[in-house]
C-alpha cells in the first residue's frame, strides 16, 4: 500500500474521528482491493492506493459503506452526464470557468488538524453567462483532486463558504427540485467528502425557496451545520476567519 504518511496530528485526528489505526487501515485496505479485483466492471486496476484510502476515510472505515460508495461513483457517468462528461482540464471552456474562480480550496486551514475551507462564488459564473450545472462540475472536479491529495480535506472534512453575492434569479431558477436530487445523489450517496460546516453569506432576496429545496435532500445531522453569516475576512495566509 504506497500512500502519503500522515503528521502526528492528522494521525490522532483520524484515530479519534474516523476509526483509523495502522492496522486496521491496512486489512481495511487488503479486503477492499481484494473486493474490488473481484469486480473488473469497476476497473480497480487504474485505481491508485491513496484513492482507496480517501474512500474507506471518506467512510471512517465501514467496508460495506465504503464497497457501496464506490459502485456508486463509477455508475455515476450515465445518472449525472452534465457532471461527468467533457472533464478535460485544458479544454477552453473548462479552463475560462476556472480561471473565475467558482471553487477555492483556500492554502492554508485554521490549523494543522482543521478541516480544508473551500471558497464557492456563484455569482461569477454570470460573468461568462454559465449554468448551474457548470459550477457543480467544476465542484466535483475539484473535490476528487481534494481527495487524492489534500489528507486534511480526507480526514478532517471540508468547511464550505458559500457566497451568494451577485447570484441573480436566473442562477437561482436552476435549482429545481429534481436537480437537487441529482446533485445530492452524487454528493452524498458516491463521493466521501465529511462536511463540517456550510456558512452561507449575501444570500439574495428570493433565496428562501432555493435554501429550502436544498434543505430537503440533506441529512438533519448537515442540515444543522448550515450557517448563515453577515460576514467573512481572508487573512493573509488565505484563511477565512469568521466576523
Amino acid at each position: 500500500m504506497e500512500i502519503r504518511p500522515l503528521s502526528d496530528a492528522l494521525r490522532k485526528r483520524a484515530r479519534e474521528e474516523i476509526n483509523e489505526n495502522p492496522e486496521t487501515l491496512v486489512s481495511n485496505f487488503n479486503e477492499l482491493r481484494e473486493w474490488l479485483n473481484e469486480h473488473p466492471q469497476l476497473k480497480s486496476e487504474i485505481i491508485s492506493d491513496q484513492w482507496l484510502v480517501a474512500f474507506l476515510r471518506g467512510s471512517k472505515h465501514n467496508l460495506e459503506k465504503c464497497k457501496s460508495k464506490i459502485e456508486r461513483y463509477y455508475t455515476l457517468s450515465t445518472a449525472a452526464p452534465e457532471l461527468y462528461a467533457n472533464r478535460d482540464p485544458l479544454d477552453p471552456q473548462i479552463q475560462e470557468l476556472l480561471k473565475l474562480g467558482l471553487f477555492l480550496p483556500l492554502k492554508k486551514c485554521a490549523s494543522e488538524d482543521s478541516p480544508r475551507i473551500v471558497l464557492v462564488r456563484m455569482g461569477e459564473l454570470n460573468k461568462v453567462h454559465g449554468r448551474l450545472s457548470d459550477i457543480c462540475k467544476i465542484g466535483f472536479m475539484i473535490a476528487e483532486i481534494l481527495l487524492l491529495e489534500d489528507d486534511n480535506f480526507t480526514i478532517c472534512g471540508e468547511e464550505l463558504v458559500s457566497d451568494l453575492k451577485d447570484t441573480g434569479f436566473g442562477l437561482i431558477r436552476q435549482w429545481t427540485p429534481a436537480y437537487a436530487r441529482k446533485l445530492f445523489m452524487c454528493f452524498e450517496n458516491a463521493l466521501t467528502i465529511r462536511m463540517t460546516r456550510i456558512n452561507v453569506l449575501n444570500a439574495p432576496i428570493g433565496m428562501k425557496t432555493a435554501v429550502a429545496i436544498f434543505k430537503l435532500f440533506l441529512k438533519e445531522k448537515l442540515k444543522k451545520r448550515i450557517i448563515g453569516r453577515t460576514k467573512w475576512k481572508v487573512t493573509g495566509l488565505g484563511i477565512c476567519e469568521r466576523i
